[in-house]
C-alpha cells in the first residue's frame, strides 16, 4: 500500500505592487515572510523507481554515429499536452506588457561571447530513428575542457574550442547500450528521446539522461509496454572515457508512459522525475519524481530510487514538477532536494484552467532525505503575476505556425545563492497584439532545522517584444557572483527562427533584464518545421562560465544548433 502524505503549509508573501523596470513589468519582494498568508494543502504518495540494469560503457568502444541525409520533412515528435490552444482574444486575464522590447540586436549591456560554435544538426543523423525529427531536445553540460551536447537520439563531445571530438556523436543506442525490442518488433530499434544533461562542478562528473518508450504513445505498437529511464555518468572528467549506466523503471507496474524528462542535482543526491500520460498519451495521469543516492552512482555502485506521485497542490494535480541543478559548492545548500514548478495542465487552485484563463503561482518542494527510504516531502505556494499559454509564433510567410508551448516551466531550473531561477512561456498583451513571451523569476525557498517552512518570490518580471517578435523557450543561469543569463528563441514575420540571449547584472533593477540582448545566431530561411522547443539548455562550468545552447533555422529550412559561452566581466 502506498501511503499518503498531506502537508500544509504557509505561502510567506502577498502579491507586492507591480513594478515597471526600464525594459518589462517586474514582480519584486524582499527575502522575508509576509503576515497576509495563504493556505493550501499539498498532498503525494511514497512510490520507489527499482533499477532494472546498470552497467559500464567504455566510449572509446562505441561507435559513431553514421553520416544521414534527410529524404523526408522530419517527422514531429510526440507533443502530450492537456489541451489545444484557444483564442486568446478571449482569455481572461492575459498578463499586459507596458515597455515592450525593440527587436533584438547587439546591445553592449550583454556580454559578448567568448565562444561560439555549431552543434548537432543534421536531424536525420541526430534522430536516425524517424529519419529526422523535429524539435531539437537540447541538453548541454559544461566543464573547463569539455562541452557535453545531447540532442533528441544522439549525443557529441566537444572541447571548449568547438572541435567534435573523435569517435563523435554517437547514437543514444550505442552511448548508453540499450538492446534492441525483443523479437525484432521495431526494426528501427529501441525508441529513445528527450535527453537532459548537467556538469558537476563540486564532483567533475558529467551526466546525461534520457527516456525510453515502447508499446505507448503510438511508440512500436507491436513491442511490449517499457517507460524507462535511462542515466549515464562520467567515472572521470573526462566524458571521453567510461560512463556508468543506469536504467530505472518510471511506470512502476501501470501501463502509463514518462514523458518530458526532467533532472537535477545537489551534493547529496541524483534527482528525476516525469509528466506520466496515459498509454495513448491522450490523458495526462500525473507526476513522480525521485531521487538516487548520487555518490553511489558515481562509483557505480547499485542504487533505488526513492520519491513521490500525484503532486497536488489543493487536490489539483500539477505537472513538470522540475528538479534544480544546485550550483553551490562545499556542501552549501539547503539539505533538502529543491523541486519547482508552474501550474499548468489542470490549472491552478483557484480554478483557472491556464488556457482561456490566466493561472499565477509556483510550487515549490523539498525532498529530504533523498535517496534513502526515509525520503520526505514537503511543498509551498508562492504568489506570481499571472500566466497564460502562449499563441504559436510567426514566421516570414506564416502566422502563428511554429510551435511555443504551454505554462509548464521547461528548462532545469538553476539553484544559487538561495535563490531557484525560472523560466516559463505566457501569452502577453503588448501595444498592439498578443504575443509569445517569457515570465521569469527567482524564488527564494526558507528553512528551519533542515525543513522547508515557506518561499518567496524575491524578483520576477515578463521578456518580450513589440510587433509580433516571440521570446520563448527561456532557460537560466546565474553566474557565482548572482549575475544573470538567459537564452532564448525568438521569431517574427520578419525574423527567421533564431538564437538570442540576454543578461542582467545582479545591482540592476528588479524583475529586469538590461536590454534584449544579443543574437547567439540568427535564422537563416523560414522553418518548415512546425515544432520548436521543447526546452533549451545552460550549464555553469564552476569557474565563471555560463554555457548555453539553443536552435536556429538553417539554410535547408530544418533546425540546427549552436552552443556558446560568454562570462561577467568586472566593472
Amino acid at each position: 500500500m502506498q501511503k499518503k502524505h498531506r502537508v500544509y503549509l504557509l505561502s510567506t508573501i502577498a502579491i507586492l505592487a507591480l513594478l515597471v523596470g526600464a525594459f518589462g513589468v517586474g514582480l519584486t519582494s524582499a527575502h522575508n515572510n509576509n503576515s497576509a498568508a495563504q493556505k493550501f494543502s499539498f498532498s503525494s504518495k511514497s512510490a520507489t523507481s527499482q533499477m532494472v540494469t546498470m552497467h559500464t560503457v567504455n566510449m572509446a568502444n562505441a561507435p559513431a554515429a553514421t553520416p544521414k541525409g534527410i529524404k523526408n520533412h522530419p517527422t514531429a515528435m510526440p507533443l502530450l499536452m492537456a489541451h489545444q490552444k484557444g483564442n486568446l482574444a478571449n482569455a481572461k486575464n492575459v498578463p499586459v506588457l507596458k515597455n515592450a522590447l525593440p527587436e533584438t540586436k547587439s546591445n553592449p549591456f550583454t556580454p559578448p561571447t567568448t565562444a561560439k560554435f555549431q552543434g548537432m544538426a543534421d536531424s536525420a543523423s541526430t534522430c536516425p530513428y524517424f529519419g529526422g525529427c523535429q524539435p531539437p531536445d537540447m541538453a548541454v553540460a559544461a566543464s573547463t575542457q569539455w562541452v557535453v551536447q545531447s540532442v533528441n537520439t544522439s549525443v557529441a563531445v566537444y572541447d571548449t574550442s568547438g572541435n567534435i571530438q573523435s569517435g563523435w556523436p554517437k547514437n543514444s543506442q550505442a552511448f548508453y547500450n540499450v538492446p534492441n525490442p525483443p523479437n525484432n518488433c521495431d526494426p528501427a530499434g529501441p525508441f529513445l528521446s528527450d535527453p537532459r544533461a548537467f556538469y558537476d562542478p563540486n564532483t567533475g562528473r558529467f551526466w546525461v539522461i534520457t527516456l525510453q518508450i515502447e508499446g505507448a504513445f503510438g511508440i512500436a505498437p507491436s513491442c511490449p509496454f517499457q517507460s524507462d529511464y535511462w542515466a549515464a555518468v562520467s567515472q572521470t572528467s573526462d566524458p571521453n572515457g567510461s560512463w556508468n549506466v543506469y536504467e530505472f523503471d518510471m511506470a512502476l507496474g501501470t501501463t502509463n508512459g514518462a514523458d518530458y524528462t526532467q533532472v537535477g542535482f545537489d551534493n547529496h543526491a541524483f534527482y528525476f522525475g516525469a509528466n506520466m500520460f496515459n498509454n495513448g498519451g491522450t490523458a495526462y495521469e500525473y507526476d513522480e519524481i525521485f531521487s538516487a543516492n548520487k555518490s553511489q552512482m558515481d562509483k557505480g555502485k547499485p542504487v533505488t530510487a526513492y520519491g513521490f506521485t500525484n503532486l497536488a497542490v489543493n487536490n489539483v494535480l500539477i505537472d513538470t514538477v522540475q528538479p534544480v541543478q544546485g550550483q553551490f559548492a562545499n556542501n552549501q545548500g539547503p539539505g533538502a532536494g529543491l523541486f519547482v514548478s508552474a501550474f499548468n495542465m489542470n490549472g491552478d487552485p483557484n480554478g483557472n484552467n491556464c488556457y482561456s484563463s490566466a493561472c499565477s503561482g509556483l510550487s515549490v518542494w523539498a525532498m529530504n532525505n533523498p535517496g534513502t527510504p526515509q525520503v520526505a516531502l514537503t511543498g509551498t505556494y508562492v504568489p506570481t503575476a499571472s500566466y497564460i499559454s502562449p499563441p504559436n509564433a510567426d514566421e516570414p510567410g506564416c502566422s502563428q505556425c511554429v510551435e511555443t508551448i504551454d505554462t509548464r516551466i521547461t528548462a532545469t531550473p538553476p539553484f544559487a545563492h538561495g535563490d531557484i531561477s525560472f523560466s516559463l512561456d505566457t501569452a502577453v498583451q503588448n501595444n498592439s497584439q498578443i504575443v509569445p513571451a517569457i515570465f521569469w523569476g527567482q524564488v527564494t525557498p526558507q528553512f528551519s532545522n533542515g525543513q522547508l517552512v515557506g518561499a518567496s518570490l524575491y524578483q520576477s518580471g515578463y521578456f518580450g517584444f513589440q510587433g509580433d517578435q516571440d521570446a520563448s523557450f527561456g532557460a537560466l543561469m546565474p553566474d557565482s557572483n548572482g549575475n544573470l543569463i538567459m537564452v532564448y528563441d525568438t521569431m517574427s514575420s520578419t525574423l527567421n527562427p533564431s538564437a538570442a540571449y540576454t543578461a542582467r547584472r545582479v545591482g540592476y533593477a528588479l524583475g529586469s533584464f538590461h536590454d534584449a540582448g544579443k543574437f547567439l545566431q540568427k535564422g537563416i530561411v523560414p522553418t518548415s518545421n512546425s515544432r520548436w522547443g521543447d526546452y533549451e539548455a545552460t550549464s555553469f562550468d564552476g569557474a565563471g562560465h555560463i554555457w548555453f545552447a539553443s536552435q536556429y533555422s538553417g539554410s535547408n529550412a530544418d533546425w540546427a544548433t549552436v552552443i556558446g559561452e560568454t562570462m561577467f566581466r568586472q566593472k
